[in-house]
């Protein structure tokens, strides 16, 4: 590698900053904006690596001047009711004051409503909470927790200060959201889902960053429309979607080859000459992560980051959310000694974007479970829903139809949909037993 920083992305999401660089999503961003017209909250969700945040971050806040939005990004951390409170008090000059224990407000009249109603006092514009990665609360979090969050966000949506908030999420947890519809009824009234890029769309976007003006005090290219398509020949493409991360991995592969190319002080060439015939995505993501952990190993240990990643993928398949004293639990079990804090080597991990590119890989093959459980949901409420007011409405219609000659036609229509109804429930069984066989194997 050649030890200058790449200039691209990489697995960090794009900012509003970032507008110059962000290509491939114009339709997305006026579609996302149109969609909040009129509403209070949006529901946007999307496979992993599909770009929700990025999209949110930097293409919809850039549909907005200063004066018509104001952004409180929020995760849950150990508790989502205490985190809102917390980001929104990071926020304002005059602070709510909170109970040192419970991390909540110490006057219990400040809901959520409240908070924005001092929020919007001191700023004067539309304020937008945007709930990141809020399967962690429907995963990870506590039932208490959950009620008091849907319970105030339901009189949120009926506060008339003006707020608007997002909840992002992974698609295959949405079906987690039905049990706390009785608290917030119109949970699911207005959503939003994010699609991975296309293969064409992927190859756009490369081309545009390659011929973006903010690169060019950075690298020259030689015909970046080939080296768009040939950087596309080597990646996986599945079911015609394919990885924008794995695009920039490959970008910045090609930037150190250049960089290491280059003569004197002239800027690096990219081109299509770069690309070897061996190359593939496996053994980019392992050469990253070799170089990274070998630069981890000098200032923690040998061995110590890579025990750490392996206490926390083990960690993740048992549970979604790692935190950090079972992570600490479980690498002393390891006996392998770190030179410096396992806090400390976890934010190196995040900023030499090692956990990132573990977590992406991990998440292709975690929670079976979870995903059994959103089948059986769409299963039984999605599917079945129109077959039952199907089953009702011929049974209605019988002592109409008598006169009309239309028995048999009639009962063809019962007995199939009578037919289906049960095939459906049969698979929703079926599907759940496997559930339980998983969870008793644990």
């Amino acid at each position: 590698m050649s030890g200058i920083n790449s200039p691209f992305k990489f697995l960090d999401s794009f900012q509003q900053s970032d507008a110059d660089i962000f290509f491939g999503r114009e339709k997305e961003t006026q579609d996302l904006y149109n969609s909040l017209n009129g509403v209070k909250h949006l529901l946007v969700y999307g496979p992993t690596g599909a770009g929700k945040t990025s999209l949110i971050e930097c293409g919809l806040r850039n549909q907005f001047s200063d004066a018509d939005w104001f952004a409180v990004t929020i995760r849950r951390g150990n508790n989502i009711n205490s985190a809102v409170f917390a980001g929104i008090n990071e926020v304002l000059t005059e602070k709510i004051e909170i109970d040192t224990v419970s991390k909540m407000p110490v006057n219990p009249d400040i809901e959520f409503g409240q908070a924005i109603e001092h929020l919007f006092a001191e700023r004067y514009q539309p304020v937008y909470l945007l709930f990141d990665q809020f399967e962690e609360l429907v995963i990870s979090g506590e039932e208490e927790e959950k009620k008091k969050f849907f319970t105030l966000l339901n009189k949120l949506i009926r506060n008339k200060v003006p707020c608007r908030f997002l909840l992002i999420m992974r698609e295959e947890f949405i079906g987690y959201l039905s049990e706390f519809e009785s608290l917030c009824p119109t949970i699911f009234y207005h959503r939003f889902r994010v699609e991975k890029m296309g293969r064409k769309n992927v190859e756009n976007v490369i081309y545009h960053i390659l011929e973006a003006p903010r690169y060019r005090s950075f690298f020259n290219v030689n015909d970046s429309q080939k080296l768009a398509q040939d950087i596309l020949e080597k990646l996986p493409v599945r079911k015609k979607e394919i990885e924008l991360a794995h695009a920039q991995l490959f970008l910045r592969e090609l930037w150190d080859r250049a960089q290491s190319n280059k003569k004197n002080n002239e800027l690096p060439m990219l081109n299509s000459e770069l690309i070897k015939e061996s190359d593939n995505l496996e053994d980019l993501l392992e050469r990253f992560l070799k170089e990274k952990i070998a630069a981890l190993e000098y200032d923690h240990g040998e061995r110590v980051p890579l025990e750490l990643l392996d206490v926390m993928i083990s960690e993740r398949l048992a549970k979604l959310q790692l935190n950090i004293a079972d992570l600490k639990e479980g690498f002393e079990l390891k006996k392998f000694v770190s030179k410096k804090t396992i806090t400390e080597l976890l934010k190196e991990l995040e900023r030499r974007m090692i956990i990132p590119s573990t977590k992406a890989y991990i998440e292709n093959i975690e929670h079976q479970n979870a995903r059994l459980k959103e089948i059986v949901w769409m299963q039984s409420h999605v599917v079945r829903a129109p077959l039952s007011r199907l089953v009702r409405l011929v049974r209605g219609m019988e002592s109409l139809e008598k006169d009309f000659g239309k028995e048999n036609f009639r009962k063809m229509i019962m007995d199939s949909a009578v037919e289906l109804d049960d095939i459906i429930r049969n698979i929703v069984n079926k599907t759940e037993e496997v559930n339980l066989h998983t969870t008793n194997k644990k």
